[in-house]
């Protein structure tokens, strides 16, 4: 029996354009009409129930997918199979509405099949196109992937507790046996999260889906693969009592996100550029939810949402912009870029000890965190004026950290050792970019630049996997530009 709260209801909204069958006009008229009542009905929800984490992100998907449709209509004006993509867009949004409203494993299970369906038919809107085709075949292995390690690992943690329900999955358990089957179901829904956020190696089918529309792009990046955070942080209890879990979202979060943070450096299209973007704050959102600090990945989701969907319905106007932009100013030495790095963790720990004084429950966030954003900060702190920017930067940091709080509660995350290895990770890559900028013809720093422009190749086996699968195990994309159903 599935457990459905009251705002899952809004998924029926979408169902109107999924089955829709009326002229064209009043076909785009329905979407737009779901997605405005979706968000009122959210908002609404949100007055009578107070704050709450799904409700915001279940607002926040419904005002997006307003937003699209809008950009949609004028887009894809004139366009072949505009039936096609509003009924595979209604699809996706039942299923991420059911995502965001789960609070079991089979509502979770039918709302990502569906999610992943829909998707495919989005990514092959023009299936003329080769690289489409290629493209949306390797999502499709990916998601398959996934799907079969959240099935998996959805069936050990049900059986384990005796129950299918979110509410149960962190119960205590004295049978050993028991114990071991929850954390290794733990470690297949991590994975299966790993797969659906593009994580390093498996990224290659996120970075390569650019021949999609732009508002299926900006409808990717900004929603459906943030659904896998949201998915962490509706099972933060469970974590907490599978530490190898925590381990694994810690390390396998904040390696991705450094090195994808690297090879973006590299690219020159506005959308690549982008998609490696979003590949490490992915990694960021699974380091944080890794650490337990659920209330700062929830931020996190919300503002990479907002901040990619605008990116991408305004990326043509971005090559002006990107044009314009000064050269870079005279690099630093290399104790000046030490020192800046000390200065910005220097300036958050200092934001830290004030936010404690000030307020009864004060922010801490761990050592990992305080020393991946005060090296973010560096930048900033070259002079006066940089310097007070990110002392500011900080301050509404913590404010925002401080009302997220209240939404979302932090679970106990890694241990220090692991904090402490990515750390030097971080700090390595840190020094390692201060050195690259100030000997740029040196040969090392060509050897990484053309491993860093390559993708550090990790996506070639990922490439000879999919080419291999049969058509008919991972599903075959449409060749049709017609009007048929997700």
């Amino acid at each position: 029996m599935l457990l459905l709260s009251e705002h899952s209801l809004i998924a029926t909204l979408w169902l109107l354009p999924a089955l829709g069958a009326a002229s064209l006009t009043a076909h785009w008229r329905m979407a737009h009409t779901s997605a405005a009542l979706g968000a009122a009905a959210a908002a609404l929800l949100m007055v009578r129930n107070g704050a709450q984490a799904g409700l915001l992100f279940q607002l926040l998907i419904q005002l997006l997918a307003w937003v699209i449709l809008r950009f949609s209509a004028r887009y894809l004006s004139g366009e072949p199979g505009q039936r096609r993509y509003l009924r595979a867009l209604g699809w996706l949004l039942v299923g991420a509405t059911l995502v965001v409203a789960s609070r079991d494993w089979p509502t979770l299970l039918i709302g990502w099949l569906l999610t992943s369906r829909a998707l495919h038919t989005l990514l092959t809107y023009y299936p003329t196109r080769p690289q489409a085709l290629i493209a949306a075949r390797r999502e499709a292995v990916a998601s398959r992937l996934a799907e079969w390690c959240l099935l998996g690992g959805a069936l050990l943690i049900a059986w384990s507790v005796g129950s299918p329900y979110f509410a149960d999955a962190a119960q205590a358990l004295d049978d050993p046996l028991r114990q071991t089957l929850r954390t290794l179901g733990a470690l297949l829904v991590s994975s299966c999260v790993l797969l659906k956020t593009a994580q390093l190696p498996f990224h290659g089918w996120l970075t390569q889906v650019m021949e999609a529309p732009t508002p299926v792009s900006a409808l990717l990046h900004a929603g459906v693969v943030n659904l896998g955070g949201m998915v962490l942080i509706k099972l933060a209890p469970l974590w907490s009592v599978a530490p190898s879990s925590a381990w694994l979202l810690t390390l396998w979060g904040g390696i991705t996100a450094g090195l994808a943070c690297w090879v973006m450096q590299t690219r020159i299209s506005i959308k690549l550029r982008l998609a490696w973007s979003t590949c490490a704050q992915m990694g960021f959102m699974l380091m944080e939810c890794g650490l337990g600090q659920y209330s700062l990945a929830l931020l996190h989701l919300v503002a990479h949402s907002i901040y990619k969907a605008h990116a991408f319905l305004s990326s043509g106007s971005q090559v002006r912009a990107t044009i314009r932009q000064p050269a870079p100013a005279q690099t630093d030495g290399g104790w000046t870029h030490a020192a800046n790095g000390l200065a910005g963790i220097a300036l958050l720990t200092l934001s830290l000890q004030v936010w404690g004084f000030a307020q009864a429950h004060p922010v801490q966030p761990p050592l990992l965190l305080v020393v991946v954003i005060g090296l973010g900060l560096a930048p900033l702190c070259r002079g006066w004026r940089g310097t007070l920017l990110a002392l500011a930067l900080c301050q509404v940091y913590l404010l925002l950290h401080t009302l997220f709080a209240r939404l979302q509660t932090d679970q106990p995350g890694a241990p220090l050792p692991c904090q402490a290895l990515v750390a030097l990770f971080f700090v390595a890559l840190y020094l390692l970019q201060g050195w690259l900028a100030r000997h740029p013809p040196h040969p090392l720093s060509r050897r990484l630049y053309a491993l860093a422009f390559g993708g550090l190749y990790l996506d070639e086996w990922w490439v000879r996997l999919t080419q291999r699968a049969r058509p008919g195990l991972f599903g075959q994309p449409s060749h049709r530009n017609g009007d048929s159903r997700p």
